[in-house]
C-alpha cells in the first residue's frame, strides 16, 4: 500500500522550511540584484576613472597657466634670471614684466640707519625712579614721559605706546641692563632729540648716542639716490636692498631655461593624459574599457590637439613645429630641448607670440588654458559626463533598493504562507495517520 497520498504521510510539512525559502530567495537575488550591483560597481569604477582624468586635466591646466596672456601671476615669458657681483646689495622683484635685459651698476656710499640711544647701565630694572621727565622729540613733536614712582620696566612700557619709538631693556652684562631707545624708521628725518629734566639716565651723553640717523646714499646706473630706507624700487620693478658700502652689479637676462622647462612639463603632462585616456577608452589585453561613453573623451582630446596643431601670430605665421616641437605617430608630444633653446635665443618674441599671443589673437597657452578651464565649468564636457554618471549611479541605487524591497516582501509573504501550509499539512498528516491506523487494524483482524 502506498505510504502517502499527495505527500500526506511523507513528512511534507518538513520540506516547507526556512532553509528552502533562503535558497529560493538567494537564487532569485542572484538573477535580479547581482546584475544591478555589478552595474553599480562598473559605474563607480567609471566615476573614479573620470575623476583621475579630471585631476590630470587640472594638473595640465596649472602648467599651461604660466603661458596664459591673462594669467593673474607673472607670465613665464616675463620672468627673468639675475646674477649679482659684489656684496653691497641684494635684489628681488615682485613684477618682472617691465624689466629689460642688461646690467645695473650700483655704488653704496652710506647705509640708512636709525637713531639709537642707550642709557647708563642699570642694575635693577624693577627699582623705582625719582621725580623727573624724559622728553623725546620726533618730527617736530615732543613727547614727555614722567619717571616719578615708575620702575624702568613701567617706563619702557609707556614709551612703547608711542608709534614712532622702539624702546627696550637689554641685558648687556651678567647683572647690568641698559634702556635702549630707537627710532622706529631709519633716515635722517626720523632722528630723535632726547632731553632729561630732574633725572639723569645718561641719555644726553654723546657717547650714549650710539647710532645717528642717516639716509642711504647710493648711485644706481649713474643716478644719485638719497632715501631714508635701504630699499630702492626702480620703475622697472627691480627691488634693490643695500646691505653694505661698496659696489655691485646686477645682470638681468631672459629666463630661457624656465620657458624650456615649462614647455617640456606641458608635453610630459599631455603625454600622460593621452596614456590615461587611452587606457580607459581602449582597455588592454587583461581588462575591458572602463569608460562606456568614449565620445566625450575623444572630443576632449581632439579639441586639445586642435589647439596644439593650429597656427598662431597675427598673420598665422607661427606654429609649434618651427621650434623643435613635434608629435610622433602615436600622438605623443616631443620637445627637442636643444633646438627650442636655440630658437628662444634667436626668436624669443616670436615664441612668446606663439604661446601667449595678443588680446585680438590668443596664443596656444591662452587658448588651451581657456579650453581646459571650461571642461569643468557648468556646461563643460567633463562636468556633464560626471553629472551623467552620478545620475546613473543614483538610479541604480534606487533600482537595487526597490528590487530588494520587493524580494523581501515576496519572501515574507511566502514565509507566512509556508507557515500556514505547514499547519494545514500537519493537521492532514495527523488525520491521515489516524485513518491509516484504523485501516491497519481492520486489515490485521
Amino acid at each position: 500500500m502506498a505510504d502517502g497520498i499527495l505527500g500526506l504521510g511523507s513528512s511534507g510539512s518538513v520540506d516547507l522550511s526556512s532553509e528552502l525559502i533562503t535558497k529560493l530567495k538567494t537564487a532569485e537575488s542572484t538573477s535580479i540584484l547581482d546584475p544591478i550591483k555589478t552595474e553599480q560597481e562598473d559605474t563607480q569604477t567609471e566615476i573614479d576613472a573620470l575623476s583621475k582624468i579630471q585631476t590630470m586635466v587640472l594638473e595640465l591646466l596649472d602648467l599651461v597657466d604660466d603661458f596664459d596672456l591673462f594669467t593673474s601671476d607673472t607670465n613665464i615669458f616675463d620672468e627673468v634670471s639675475a646674477t649679482t657681483t659684489g656684496s653691497s646689495v641684494s635684489f628681488d622683484a615682485t613684477d618682472t614684466s617691465n624689466m629689460e635685459e642688461g646690467t645695473v651698476s650700483i655704488e653704496v656710499t652710506q647705509l640708512a640707519q636709525k637713531d639709537v640711544y642707550q642709557s647708563n647701565t642699570i642694575s635693577d630694572t624693577t627699582a623705582t625712579m625719582d621725580l623727573g621727565t624724559i622728553s623725546i622729540t620726533i618730527d617736530d613733536t615732543t613727547y614727555d614721559f614722567s619717571t616719578d614712582g615708575k620702575t624702568y620696566e613701567e617706563l619702557v612700557t609707556e614709551m612703547n605706546k608711542n608709534s614712532g619709538l622702539e624702546v627696550s631693556l637689554e641685558q648687556v652684562g651678567d647683572t647690568n641692563y641698559r634702556m635702549v631707545i630707537k627710532s622706529l624708521e631709519s633716515g635722517s628725518d626720523n632722528g630723535l632729540t632726547i632731553t632729561q629734566t630732574d633725572i639723569d639716565l645718561g641719555l644726553e651723553d654723546t657717547d650714549n648716542h650710539v647710532l645717528i640717523a642717516q639716509n642711504l646714499l647710493a648711485t644706481i646706473d649713474g643716478i644719485d639716490y638719497e632715501k631714508s630706507s635701504n630699499k630702492v624700487t626702480l620703475e622697472s620693478g627691480l627691488i634693490i636692498k643695500a646691505v653694505s658700502e661698496g659696489t655691485s652689479t646686477i645682470t638681468i637676462e631672459k629666463d630661457n631655461a624656465s620657458v624650456v622647462e615649462g614647455i617640456v612639463s606641458i608635453a610630459d603632462k599631455y603625454n600622460n593624459l593621452v596614456d590615461l585616456v587611452n587606457s580607459y577608452i581602449l582597455g588592454d589585453e587583461d581588462e575591458n574599457a572602463v569608460i562606456s561613453d568614449s565620445s566625450t573623451l575623444k572630443t576632449m582630446m581632439s579639441e586639445i590637439k586642435g589647439v596644439l596643431f593650429d597656427s598662431y601670430g597675427l598673420e598665422d605665421e607661427e606654429n609649434l613645429f618651427k621650434y623643435g616641437i613635434s608629435f610622433d605617430s602615436d600622438g605623443y608630444m616631443q620637445v627637442d630641448e636643444t633646438e627650442l633653446t636655440e630658437a628662444l635665443t634667436d626668436n624669443y618674441d616670436d615664441i612668446k607670440e606663439l604661446f601667449t599671443g595678443y588680446a585680438e589673437k590668443e596664443g596656444i597657452g591662452t587658448r588651451l588654458k581657456t579650453y581646459l578651464d571650461s571642461l569643468d565649468g557648468i556646461d563643460g564636457l567633463l562636468t556633464a559626463y560626471d553629472d551623467k554618471l552620478d545620475g546613473r549611479l543614483e538610479t541604480l541605487k534606487d533600482e537595487y533598493q526597490t528590487a530588494s524591497d520587493k524580494l523581501d516582501e515576496k519572501y515574507e509573504q511566502m514565509s507566512t504562507q509556508f507557515a500556514a501550509y505547514t499547519v494545514l499539512i500537519t493537521q492532514m498528516e495527523n488525520s491521515f495517520a489516524s485513518l491509516k491506523s484504523i485501516i491497519d487494524d481492520t486489515s490485521s483482524s
